[in-house]
């Protein structure tokens, strides 16, 4: 029995050798097209069979090309965190990597600082993940995690951070805001930024404190948009009702601005608002219109702040929608369709020709059956990213 197996390995042994032998002798474009298309785990397998492989694998053009693709094929990120312990504030997340199928990639455990983690998208290879000044990066498609250099820590609460990738210079940058000091006129807040390229060793990264101080408060996730860092809920430190702004931090100037918001009466000023990335714009959405819709504005014009609402979509046409409990946000535009999640076991695709919503397939979510609500709420959070190489210097 163990003969006859023996037999049948050397077989396909045989039988792959010749398949990538004829693989060789393709024209290098062809090949390029070839190896695109696969993960980047099974490639990195594919560097160990031959010199010839791992040339091919590692050549820059090839990689360039590769990301060119994988930006054009986005995947999900999904994390599930369980009960913290008590005596070391750590706890245990399930990190799962799919397609938009929910064709399931890499899976890992890892043990992390902190009782609820923040997940901030790069729209590229790296997920950041954060609490309070304790931050992580992982690479889904390698499965390499690091944990960062501490950021400041602040007096008071943590007032937000932001996470994302520099195409000119092909860096990614972390944003950290902090309280430096109190006082009975405001606060002095600091801003610090970690930058990483790919091969550094990200563990030992230090943080630089930029020279100008935030002039706002700021909670929630900054976006990286066009090399500029955006945040919402923006309040000025001695005027607590100035909300119509958005803070602007310029990396290359390294300074901050802020941007008005659109129109007053467009829109409820109650709402509550968040910012997106779509088709490479900084997006505002509001989706606690009445009737219930959700009205997207896109800045066109981010010198001159030009705001044009670009979707209005009605909600009362998605399945499963409860105008009580679902936020829906937009995740990317993508072949023509707006991807979004709605708090439900699957992502929605909404068709704006037709316009109409379809529902993805399942996904492996959890549920928070413990607590109060009349409606359980999901636990399983997401975040986009795209197949990388990209080191972080850990192995």
């Amino acid at each position: 029995m163990s003969s006859l197996s023996s037999k049948q390995s050397n077989v396909i042994d045989r039988s792959s050798k010749k398949q990538m032998q004829g693989i060789c002798n393709l024209p290098r474009d062809i090949k390029f097209d070839i190896l695109s298309r696969l993960l980047v785990k099974d490639l990195c397998k594919f560097r160990c069979v031959s010199k010839h492989w791992c040339n091919l694998i590692s050549n820059p053009t090839f990689l360039d090309f590769y990301h060119e693709r994988s930006s054009d094929n986005p995947r999900i990120l999904m994390m599930n965190d369980s009960e913290n312990d008590d005596n070391e504030q750590q706890q245990l997340i399930h990190l799962a990597s799919m397609d938009l199928d929910g064709k399931v990639g890499n899976e890992s455990m890892k043990r992390i600082y902190g009782d609820y983690i923040d997940m901030l998208p790069s729209g590229h290879g790296l997920i950041c993940l954060f609490y309070e000044n304790h931050f992580y990066l992982y690479n889904p498609a390698t499965q390499e995690f690091v944990s960062l250099v501490q950021g400041s820590l602040s007096p008071c609460n943590d007032h937000g951070a932001g996470f994302g990738y520099v195409m000119s210079t092909k860096e990614y940058k972390v944003v950290h805001m902090f309280t430096q000091s109190e006082s009975s006129t405001g606060f002095n807040i600091g801003c610090e930024i970690l930058t990483l390229s790919n091969g550094d060793e990200a563990s030992s990264r230090p943080w630089r404190v930029i020279d100008q101080c935030c002039p706002y408060l700021v909670t929630g996730c900054a976006l990286l948009v066009d090399n500029v860092f955006y945040s919402t809920r923006a309040d000025k430190h001695n005027n607590s009702s100035d909300y119509d702004l958005i803070l602007a931090l310029d990396l290359e100037e390294e300074n901050f601005r802020t941007i008005r918001l659109p129109n007053p009466g467009s829109y409820d000023e109650e709402n509550y608002m968040f910012l997106v990335e779509l088709r490479g714009f900084l997006c505002l959405v509001d989706n606690f219109a009445i009737p219930p819709m959700m009205n997207i504005w896109m800045l066109k014009d981010a010198k001159n702040i030009t705001w044009v609402k670009e979707y209005s979509i009605r909600f009362d046409i998605l399945d499963g929608f409860d105008d009580v409990y679902t936020i829906v946000t937009p995740l990317l535009y993508h072949n023509e369709e707006l991807v979004v999640d709605s708090d439900q076991d699957s992502l929605h695709y909404y068709n704006f020709e037709k316009e109409s919503f379809r529902r993805g397939k399942r996904l492996n979510m959890q549920w928070d059956i413990n607590q109060t609500w009349e409606r359980p709420l999901r636990k399983t959070r997401l975040s986009l990213y795209t197949e990388s190489f990209f080191s972080l210097g850990s192995r």
